[in-house]
């Protein structure tokens, strides 16, 4: 996989080093933790709080006048293992991001609250996403119910998906490191070892899963529950107890399955 690799340049460390800088703190901050080899996330961890359009025309400055050098290249195994992922400061949504998760909550409450469960597809697909595998959709099932687990496990087998399941952190590192990747997760918030929030906003960061349709699956049915996890980047919002069906027809839309 080919990214974008960001590098300080000779002008960035005499910027550092000098005492008087035209550059604010924040950005000499910024500028500072870029080393040979940084991604676009690893900079965003120095200034979470910042908006991620805002911050990608701060980087794009410092590239622009000379300070950092951007530079094409394949990422290497280790900055794709998820592990290191887990070990990262979690980025806190936007306001705007919980602006825009909190109208779509209330549009999605209105529009299906008759169903007999509630799901809200965020970013329903506009056309087919490919699987990986180049043959079957790969499905991650990340919840400690063992019995739902299973039940969600056979309807997407019957569909023609590939299921996978998780539950402990050990276990999730491991089946999001398998090849070929995941092309959509479902998962519970509440799981043994793992915050579910604090995972989904890792895996947004993620160069591979960043864009990988999540449908949280949960029996936290309050209005911030579903708010937070919306702002902090998952695809759909099902709460249980639910029909498998239902899962499956979320799936089917966030990965534009007909």
């Amino acid at each position: 996989m080919t990214t974008v690799n960001y590098r300080i340049t000779d002008k960035g460390r005499a910027e550092l080093a000098a005492s008087t800088s035209m550059l604010s703190t924040t950005v000499r901050k910024l500028l500072g933790s870029v080393g040979e080899r940084s991604t676009f996330a690893d900079i965003w961890t120095t200034a979470p709080q910042v908006v991620e359009s805002q911050l990608r025309d701060v980087v794009d400055r410092l590239v622009a006048e000379g300070y950092l050098e951007a530079v094409e290249g394949d990422l290497a195994a280790a900055d794709l293992d998820i592990a290191r992922y887990f070990n990262r400061a979690v980025i806190e949504p936007t306001i705007v991001e919980k602006k825009e998760a909190e109208q779509q909550t209330l549009i999605g409450m209105r529009s299906l609250q008759q169903a007999g469960y509630f799901v809200k597809i965020v970013n329903r697909a506009g056309r087919r996403i490919p699987p990986h595998s180049g043959d079957k959709y790969i499905a991650l099932i990340i919840d400690s119910d063992e019995s739902n687990t299973m039940v969600i496990a056979r309807t997407l087998l019957l569909a023609g998906f590939d299921a996978r399941a998780a539950a402990k952190r050990n276990e999730i590192i491991a089946e999001l490191n398998r090849q070929p990747h995941i092309d959509v997760i479902a998962m519970d918030v509440v799981l043994p070892d793992v915050i579910g929030l604090e995972l989904l906003g890792r895996l947004r960061t993620h160069p591979v899963f960043k864009d990988v349709p999540i449908i949280i699956m949960t029996g936290k049915v309050q209005h911030d529950d579903v708010v937070a996890a919306l702002a902090y980047g998952a695809s759909g919002y099902l709460t249980k107890p639910f029909k498998p069906e239902a899962l499956l027809e979320s799936i089917n839309a966030v990965l534009g399955i007909e």
